[in-house]
């Protein structure tokens, strides 16, 4: 009976047990992420059993297990990934998640800390590998074209390594820097650009290889960059290396060819050949001893269009590979990548290597010690460009259209001339003969550690060094017909640029109560910038084709050297309070000291205040949740007010000292009357607000992030102004000056289909509105101009106009009279002079990227459409083309025509005048207005299409996946803008201030491209 009783007690526990778990099953499976195929630890798991939660999280190899009932639900969630659901219906279940936002997801904010979006008052905007990527874009910066509300990127044209300009919500500095602070993994780096009134140059900042970024945090304008102080008032970029990653080692390749060929070229008329015109008592002569095509009508003759000639196609091979490996206590990433890219002017080109190289180690719980090094070199060849000597449109303008100018060299192999006195140089000689090179060694080197104590408190140090060598060198061969220039010419710099930044935190993170958190952080900062520049140039070779310095007599050589050096030490707060992780305040205050200001100025404080407040997350708290599936996901408001200062460029407080000034000097130290500082310069300062909403709806597929912003910069600091020869000097830098940025931005995203779906849809619609006005000027000045901007012939020249755009112009047009109305002179012409323009603006007066991307299975699609509206261009080509009477406008040379206008006494002008050499010489190409037009354009940035490999067709072999892509660039642009293209920046980035943003002027045009590609990863 007893066993009997024991029987029956063991059936009943058996019996119990099995209804307990009857329906209960153990779960396991693999987590990846969708971008790579890699596994991704710490993965939250969570499942419901008999009402009670069940979780779990993913190892470092992506493997998880957890108790799960069948038919029961499992939920993976990980930030920067979008949260899935999925029904348990087998014991093995293995899952991807794609890369999207989330509604707590994390972003990179200043000096590199990982905060929650929604507790920032301020508008920030990521942009993630692959999205950069996609457009298959060289250079980091050109990559983020389109992609970011509010930031306006133009590339200075289609010669290798040209730089492109960025600006975030437009400019605050009229002759100062209005570019954005680069951030690389915490510590500042430099993005400079070397004067491309010569030759095309590089941004610094195109020396990080993409395919090593992370992702990119846009933080814009003062507000979210305040802590980063002076450097940051234009806003800051902030790039996040790869690092290596714990689990499986991996090993991938990236590589892709590139077909690229210029955009166009300008239409030019063949209709009339070599020859200017004479106008004597008789008649009109025509002197075929001339470079212009005023001559004789070609028919008959053969004819050429030496300017679509000179360019070729060009050639681009881009190569990385890279390795990424660790365990549970470090990790590495390492990567080598090369690019080489040809030209589409023969001998040009741009080539960099890179070698990076990013390893962690956790010492123990508490202590973790990180380092990075990057180094780069980069080599560059080009040609001349702008108005400078030797520039190749330049000099192709020169030759006449019945001029072959692939003829340039005599039997004797000396450059060959088309007419007497020639004073300038075939380019196809220039090529040959006139080399330009730059080459640049970049260190970039990080060490970091990071201290964990007493629970709540992380201590955190870097330091890094940002150290380059530059060697820039330009040649004008012997045999030059430059004037002066016969026997060659030489100039060259050595530049070494050594930057060391220091970077201290302390930060203490707490949960007063349930409701209650509190962030605090102090830190100390100090940058020591050391520039050395030796100068030299040579005038006259003593051995033909030897371009050394040391082939240049002594007596004609000439050395300068210049040292810059600037110290800024600053200390930084930040006070953050949240209730219920649902609404937060934050303040900030940052105290820097400059070298470069006086010494009872150098020190100035600026603090900036936000608030965040997530509405349905404090409806949900108070018991009211607002929020549905149909309807309203999120929503969060957000202001900020912030206050931040800009110090004096380097050697502004002091004046100049030089010898020989002139010829009646003595050899003795004297001021020179022009390089004159300004001992009493005060800091500059500028108050910006801003107030933004993110909205999200129907389960996050609809995503509508708002900011509307202002900001004024006072007190400015303005450097090379004109001041009246009554002061003593030419030139005077000072205070003064005010301008207004005001806008909108608005970030619109929207998952079409559902990413549960086979087929996916997704799209980004970033939109940008920004007006900039020059409120004040100091004095009784109307506009300041950067000489830097002018163009061909000094017709005109970039501008900021009083109570008119920081990117105004300036130049020639007829005087008015009282009513508006030009006024003619007897000979039938008006009077030209230099005068302000009100009306232009070379900033757009919006922006719109969309970006889309569909993808089925293994397949992938995605393009930007680039749409920039009301901006101004100023087409300088097209007057250097009407001066040598290359332009179609100039081929109705045999007609007639009365300009509209009044005479001194008021009358309709009845003079008639003829369209010869003489009224577009003298008159028309001079006249700025006919020359500014709309250069509003809509523009298919890129598409790419890829296609990954199905992983039956790779399991058996070592690869873990394979992906092939296409891309077109630039493939068509609709637009009213008469020039080749109206997405000009000639000069570059190199130009501060207003720059030369929508000027056209004799640049290499841009490029329109095919890419083949291909990514294994091993």
């Amino acid at each position: 009976m007893k066993k009997n009783y024991y029987l029956l007690l063991t059936l009943l526990m058996v019996f119990f047990v099995q209804s307990l778990f009857a329906q209960s099953i153990t779960v396991k499976g693999v987590v990846r992420s969708s971008e790579d195929g890699l596994p991704l630890p710490g993965v939250g798991v969570v499942t419901n059993i008999k009402n009670s939660t069940v979780g779990s999280i993913t190892d470092f190899d992506g493997n998880y297990e957890i108790k799960a009932e069948m038919n029961s639900v499992l939920v993976f969630s990980h930030i920067g990934y979008s949260t899935q659901k999925v029904v348990v219906t087998s014991n093995v279940i293995n899952v991807t998640l794609m890369a999207g936002e989330s509604l707590n997801e994390v972003v990179i904010a200043a000096h590199g800390i990982k905060k929650e979006r929604k507790s920032l008052g301020y508008a920030v905007q990521a942009v993630k590998a692959d999205e950069l990527l996609e457009g298959n874009q060289s250079s980091m910066v050109n990559g983020l074209q389109g992609k970011v509300s509010g930031v306006t990127v133009v590339n200075s044209g289609g010669a290798p390594g040209s730089s492109a300009i960025i600006m975030i919500r437009g400019g605050s500095s009229i002759t100062g820097n209005n570019q954005p602070l680069f951030i690389v993994d915490g510590l500042p780096i430099d993005n400079s650009t070397t004067s491309s009134l010569e030759v095309a140059s590089a941004n610094r900042g195109s020396d990080i290889n993409p395919e090593d970024i992370e992702s990119i945090s846009v933080l814009k304008g003062p507000a979210a960059a305040a802590l980063y102080g002076i450097q940051a008032a234009e806003g800051a970029v902030i790039i996040t290396t790869k690092k290596g990653k714990a689990g499986v080692s991996t090993i991938t390749y990236s590589g892709s060819v590139s077909i690229d060929n210029i955009l166009g070229t300008p239409d030019v008329q063949t209709l009339y050949g070599q020859g200017k015109q004479t106008v004597t008592t008789t008649g009109t002569t025509i002197d075929t001893d001339s470079p212009y095509s005023w001559g004789n009508s070609t028919a008959g003759s053969p004819t050429y269009n030496n300017i679509k000639d000179f360019y070729d196609t060009a050639i681009t091979s881009n190569h990385t590979v890279t390795y990424s490996g660790g365990s549970e206590k470090s990790n590495v990433y390492f990567s080598i990548g090369d690019l080489s890219q040809d030209g589409v002017i023969k001998s040009t080109s741009y080539d960099k290597t890179s070698f990076r190289i990013n390893a962690n180690s956790e010492i123990n719980k508490n202590l973790t010690v990180g380092m990075s090094a990057n180094y780069i070199t980069t080599e560059t060849n080009s040609t001349k460009q702008g108005n400078a000597s030797g520039s190749s449109f330049l000099s192709l303008l020169g030759i006449p259209g019945n001029v072959d100018a692939t003829d340039y060299l005599n039997e004797d192999n000396s450059q060959k001339s088309f007419f007497l006195d020639q004073q300038f140089d075939n380019p196809y000689w220039s090529i040959e003969n006139s080399p330009n090179t730059d080459e640049v060694n970049r260190l970039l080197g990080i060490i970091s550690l990071n201290y964990k104590f007493l629970e709540n408190f992380n201590l955190t140090y870097k330091i890094g060094v940002d150290n380059y060598t530059q060697f820039n060198k330009k040649i004008t061969g012997d045999g030059s017909f430059i004037e002066n220039r016969e026997d060659g010419y030489i100039s060259q710099f050595e530049s070494d640029h050594q930057t060391l930044n220091s970077n201290l935190m302390l930060s203490f993170q707490k949960n007063i109560s349930e409701d209650f958190s509190i962030d605090a952080m102090v830190g100390n900062s100090v940058e020591e910038l050391d520039v050395r520049t030796t100068y030299t140039s040579g005038d006259g070779f003593l051995a033909p084709g030897i371009y050394s310095i040391g082939n240049v007599s002594i007596e004609n050589q000439s050395i300068s050297e210049l040292i810059t050096r600037k110290r800024m030490v600053g200390v930084f707060g930040e006070l953050k309070l949240g209730w219920q992780n649902a609404l937060y305040l934050t303040a900030t205050g940052r105290n820097d000291w400059s070298s470069t200001l006086p010494e009872d100025k150098r020190s100035f404080f600026y603090p900036s205040i936000g608030m965040s407040a997530v509405v349905t997350d404090l409806f949900k708290n108070a018991g009211n949740d607002i929020t549905s599936s149909n309807g309203l996901t999120y929503l969060q408001l957000r202001s900020t007010w912030a206050k931040v200062g800009k110090d004096a460029p380097i050697g502004a407080l002091e004046s100049s000292l030089s010898t020989n000034i002139n010829s009646l000097a003595s050899s003795a130290y004297t001021w020179n009357g022009v390089d004159v500082g300004n001992p009493n310069l005060e800091p500059e300062f500028t108050n910006s607000f801003e107030i933004g909403v993110d909205a999200r709806f129907f389960e996050s597929r609809i995503g509508l992030d708002l900011t509307y912003y202002t900001s004024t910069s006072d007190n400015q600091i303005l450097t090379d102004i004109r001041v009246p020869p009554t002061t003593g000097t030419f030139y005077a830098t000072l205070n003064g000056g005010s301008i207004t940025n005001s806008g909108l931005e608005a970030l619109l995203s929207l998952k079409v289909l559902p990413h549960s779906s086979k087929f996916k849809w997704d799209v980004d619609l970033n939109f940008g509105m920004n007006k900039s006005k020059v409120n004040e000027l100091p004095g009784f000045l109307n506009e300041v101009y950067l000489s830097d901007s002018w163009t061909f012939n000094a017709t005109a020249a970039g501008a900021a106009i009083l109570n008119g755009s920081l990117f105004g112009l300036r130049g020639y047009r007829p005087v008015r009279n009282d009513n508006g109305d030009v006024i003619i002179n007897s000979n039938g012409l008006p009077t030209l002079t230099v005068e302000t323009f009100d009306n232009v603006t070379r900033m757009p007066d919006w922006t719109l990227g969309i970006s889309n991307t569909f993808s089925y299975k293994d397949f992938k699609l995605s393009f930007l459409l680039d749409i920039v509206q009301g901006v101004d261009i100023y087409n300088a080509t097209e007057s250097a083309l009407v001066y040598y009477g290359l332009s179609t406008q100039t081929t109705n040379r045999n007609e007639t025509i009365v300009l509209p206008g009044v005479d001194a006494s008021g009358a309709a002008n009845t003079v008639a005048v003829a369209m010869d050499q003489a009224f577009y010489q003298n008159y028309y190409y001079k006249n700025s207005e006919n020359f500014i037009e709309d250069g509003s354009f809509a523009r298919l940035r890129y598409v790419t299409l890829t296609y990954k490999l199905p992983s039956k067709l790779i399991n058996k072999s070592a690869l873990s996946s394979v992906e092939l892509y296409a891309t077109g660039r630039n493939l068509f642009t609709i637009t009213n803008y008469s020039g080749v293209d109206p997405e000009v920046n000639t000069f570059g980035a190199g130009i501060s201030g207003a720059g030369s943003m929508g000027i056209d002027n004799l640049g290499t045009p841009n490029m329109k491209g095919f890419d083949l590609g291909l990514k294994v990863r091993f």
